[in-house]
C-alpha cells in the first residue's frame, strides 16, 4: 500500500494540507486512516497479492487537434505513453482490486496542447474488527466532461474545453451484526464522499469541490415469513468551493420502516411508511411517506425487484430486471428520486460495466468466484471488448436533482463473437434553489434531458487475432419550454474499428481508426466539430 500511496502522490492527485476544517483535510485524514489500516494490516494477512505493471506506446494522426469547428481545423502527430499498474490482492482480512495508470500525451506542432492524464480505479474492504467492524476506501479519478451540452470527443487525443479531471474519493466504516438469541441484525454505514476537479488541457472553468455525508442506520427482523426493517437515512451535501460561488447546505432525513411477507420461496410484498424532513438554503419541505415494493425470483437466475414510494417531490420509484443465460446476461433499470453531483460521480462515470455482465453470463458454466474472475479478466483481455459502455454525463449542480433514468445493458457472448450494447435516458430537473451563482455554461445545463446508448461488437479472426468495433451516440436537450434555451440541443457522436494482435505471451499490438463528431442547435455559442483518427500503438505487460 505504501507503493500505492507514492504512486498517486507523483500523479498530482496528492495536494498541500488545508485548514483542519477544510473538506480536503476531513478527506485526507479519513483516506490515510482507512489506508494506514490498510498498510497495517496487509503484511500480517496478505495471503494473495499480485501488481501487475504494464506500458504501451501509440501514435495518432488526427485531422482536428483542438477539435475546432469546420474551417478551423488543424491537423497533428500525437506521441501517448502509459504507464500502469494493475493491483489485486485477497488476505484473510484485507482486500484490494483496482488500477491506476498515468498517460503524457506530446503533439509535434501544437505542443501547447501537451498533457497529463491520470487514471485510477481503487476499492479495498477492511475487516477492521473480526464479523463486526469493517472499512472500505475507494478512490476514482478520471477524465470527464463539464457540460453534456458541450463537445464530448471519443479520444483524449482531441482536446476540448469542455473536459476536466474528476476525482472522487469515499470512505465508508461500518458496523453489521446480529443480535444474540434473536433473529434481528443490524447495521450502521457512514458514507463520506468527496468529489475534487482540476483542469485539463485548456480547460478554463472549475468545477466546485464537493462534500456528501451519509449515514444509514437499520435494524432488520429476518423472520419468516413476516419480517421488518427500520431504518434511518441522512444525507448531507455540500459544495465546499472553488471559483464558483456556492452557499449553503442540503439535508434530507428520511425515517422509514418496511414490513414484508415472504409467500413462497420466490415472491416477496412489502408495505412501506415513514416521515421525511428536507433542509435546503432556500426552501424546506417535511411529510409523509408510503408505498409498496417486492421481489420476485422465478428463477435462480431472473430477478425482478422495486418499489414505489410517496414523497414530497411526487413520486419515486426504483425498478431492477436482471437475467442471465450461459451466453446472455440482460440487465434495465429504472428509478425516479433524489440525486446529488457526488452520488452520480460513483454510478455515472462507471458506466455500464462489461465486466460485472460477462461474469453474470460466466457463473452458470463456471460456478468457482475465483475460477470465474480469472475466466472474465482472460476473456476481456482476449476479445477486446471495452470495460464499460455509455453513459450519461455528470455535471454539475449545487443543489439537489430530481431525476428520471432508464437504462438497458445486454451482453452476448459467442464462440468467436461478442457484442455489447445498452442504451440509457436521463432527464434531470433542479428541484430547490441553488444557493449559488453559477456561470452560463454550468447553469443552463441543471434542467436537461440525456438520451443516447453505445455498443461494441469483437469478432476473433484467429487465436492470436481480433477485430473490434465500437460505436456511440447521445443528445442532450434542454428541459426549457420558453427563453433563450427552449431550443437548446446537442449530438455527440463517435465511431472506430480496430485490430489487435498478440506478438508474444505478455505483448500486443493495435490499430484502427476513430470518427467523432459534434453538432449543435439552438442558442449556444459553438460550430459542428470533427475529427477523424488513425492511430497504433503496442502494449506490453511486465
Amino acid at each position: 500500500m505504501a507503493m500505492v500511496t507514492a504512486m498517486v502522490m507523483a500523479m498530482g492527485i496528492d495536494r498541500p494540507l488545508g485548514r483542519p476544517h477544510d473538506a480536503n483535510f476531513r478527506l485526507r485524514s479519513l483516506l490515510i486512516s482507512g489506508l494506514g489500516f490498510a498498510a497495517i494490516a496487509a503484511p500480517a494477512h496478505a495471503e494473495n497479492w499480485r501488481i501487475t505493471p504494464s506500458a504501451s506506446l501509440t501514435e495518432t494522426y488526427t485531422s482536428n487537434a483542438n477539435y475546432a469547428s469546420q474551417g478551423a481545423a488543424q491537423s497533428d502527430w500525437v506521441t501517448s505513453v502509459t504507464g500502469a499498474m494493475q493491483i489485486s490482492g485477497e488476505g484473510a482480512r484485507l482486500k484490494v482490486n483496482g488500477s491506476i495508470a498515468a498517460t503524457g500525451w506530446f503533439y509535434a506542432n501544437q505542443t501547447q496542447n501537451n498533457s497529463f492524464a491520470p487514471t485510477v480505479t481503487l476499492a479495498s474492504t477492511l475487516e477492521a474488527v473480526e464479523k463486526f467492524f469493517y472499512i472500505e476506501a475507494n478512490a476514482n479519478v478520471t477524465q470527464t466532461f463539464l457540460s453534456p451540452f458541450g463537445p464530448q470527443p471519443g479520444s483524449l487525443v482531441n482536446t476540448t474545453a469542455n473536459r476536466y479531471t474528476s476525482q472522487t474519493y469515499t470512505v465508508a466504516p461500518y458496523i453489521k451484526g446480529v443480535i444474540p438469541g434473536t433473529y434481528l441484525t443490524y447495521d450502521i454505514r457512514d458514507d463520506n464522499i468527496w468529489t475534487i476537479a482540476s483542469q485539463y488541457g485548456d480547460t478554463s472553468l472549475s468545477v466546485p469541490n464537493t462534500y456528501l455525508n451519509r449515514l444509514h442506520a437499520s435494524l432488520n427482523s429476518t423472520a419468516s415469513p413476516l419480517g421488518w426493517t427500520a431504518e434511518y437515512i441522512g444525507t448531507r451535501y455540500e459544495p465546499t468551493g472553488g471559483e464558483v460561488d456556492t452557499v449553503g447546505t442540503y439535508t434530507i432525513q428520511v425515517g422509514r420502516g418496511i414490513v414484508y411477507y415472504q409467500f413462497d420461496p420466490h415472491l416477496r410484498l412489502a408495505v412501506r411508511g415513514g416521515y421525511e424532513n428536507e433542509q435546503f438554503p432556500l426552501t424546506g419541505s417535511e411529510g409523509v411517506i408510503y408505498g409498496l415494493g417486492g421481489t420476485w425470483a422465478p428463477t435462480d437466475r431472473m430477478l425482478i425487484n422495486g418499489f414505489w414510494e410517496h414523497r414530497f417531490f411526487g413520486s419515486s420509484y426504483s425498478f431492477q430486471f436482471t437475467d442471465r443465460m450461459p451466453r446472455v446476461a440482460v440487465s434495465a433499470n429504472f428509478s425516479r428520486g433524489l440525486e446529488t453531483y457526488p452520488q452520480n460521480a460513483l454510478s455515472i462515470p462507471a458506466g455500464a460495466n462489461v465486466a460485472a455482465f460477462v461474469e453474470a453470463a460466466f457463473t452458470t458454466r463456471i460456478p468457482d468466484p475465483a475460477e470465474r474472475a480469472l475466466a472474465v479478466q482472460q476473456f476481456l483481455a482476449s476479445s477486446g471488448l471495452p470495460a464499460t459502455l455509455a453513459t450519461p454525463v455528470n455535471f454539475f449542480a449545487a443543489n439537489i436533482l430530481l431525476q428520471n433514468s432508464a437504462s438497458a445493458t445486454v451482453v452476448l457472448l459467442g464462440v468467436r463473437n461478442s457484442l455489447a450494447f445498452n442504451a440509457f435516458y436521463l432527464k434531470s430537473e433542479a428541484i430547490a434553489g441553488t444557493g449559488s451563482a453559477l456561470p452560463p455554461a454550468l447553469q443552463f445545463g441543471e434542467n436537461n434531458t440525456q438520451t443516447g446508448g453505445g455498443a461494441s461488437f469483437n469478432h476473433q479472426i484467429s487465436g492470436m487475432t481480433n477485430l473490434t468495433a465500437s460505436a456511440t451516440y447521445s443528445t442532450t436537450t434542454s428541459n426549457a419550454t420558453r427563453g433563450l434555451f427552449a431550443d437548446l440541443r446537442t449530438t455527440n457522436a463517435y465511431l472506430n474499428v480496430g485490430i489487435g494482435t498478440r506478438l508474444g505471451p505478455k505483448t500486443t499490438a493495435t490499430a484502427g481508426a476513430g470518427y467523432t463528431r459534434f453538432v449543435p442547435n439552438g442558442e449556444i455559442d459553438a460550430q459542428t466539430s470533427s475529427s477523424y483518427n488513425i492511430y497504433a500503438g503496442i502494449n506490453h505487460t511486465f
